[in-house]
């Protein structure tokens, strides 16, 4: 009895062990997704030319430059407690982010108001996991 009580303790583990991973780099995923959704399709991502959306980035080593992996690349290696960096490199990101008033280095002036796509992502860190989460004990448990 002491053994299939011991076995079955340490398959329970190994399981949660696996879904803890899967929700890991699910949520992940699905931030980032949810952040590079353009505005036409419900998001809050501007898209004119489709720059921005396409140099979305992530890296284990840093902020990702260009010529960064596609963040879902990068996510399906993440182990729990691991550090990685996400975001978009074309360099007007931050200004689409955030916004910009002033004059640029080229003489422009702006008065552009941020987009948020980012943050607003961030912020639903909490019910991305706890979705994830559920859709993961759906499949796994």
């Amino acid at each position: 009895m002491a053994n299939k009580f011991g076995s079955q303790v340490r398959a329970f583990a190994e399981k949660a062990k696996e879904m803890q991973l899967a929700i890991f780099r699910e949520s992940a995923q699905r931030l980032m997704e949810e952040a590079n959704t353009p505005e036409g399709q419900g998001g809050k991502l501007p898209v004119d030319t489709g720059f921005l959306r396409n140099s979305q980035a992530a890296s284990t080593e840093g902020m990702p430059a260009d010529g960064a992996q596609a963040p879902g690349l990068v996510f399906v290696t993440l182990q729990i407690g691991q550090t990685v960096w996400a975001g978009w490199t074309a360099k007007y990101a931050m200004r689409m982010e955030h916004g910009f008033q002033g004059t640029d280095s080229l003489g422009r002036v702006y008065a552009q108001a941020g987009k948020g796509f980012a943050r607003a992502a961030a912020q639903r860190w909490d019910f991305i996991v706890a979705e994830v989460a559920a859709d993961v004990r759906g499949r796994m448990g």
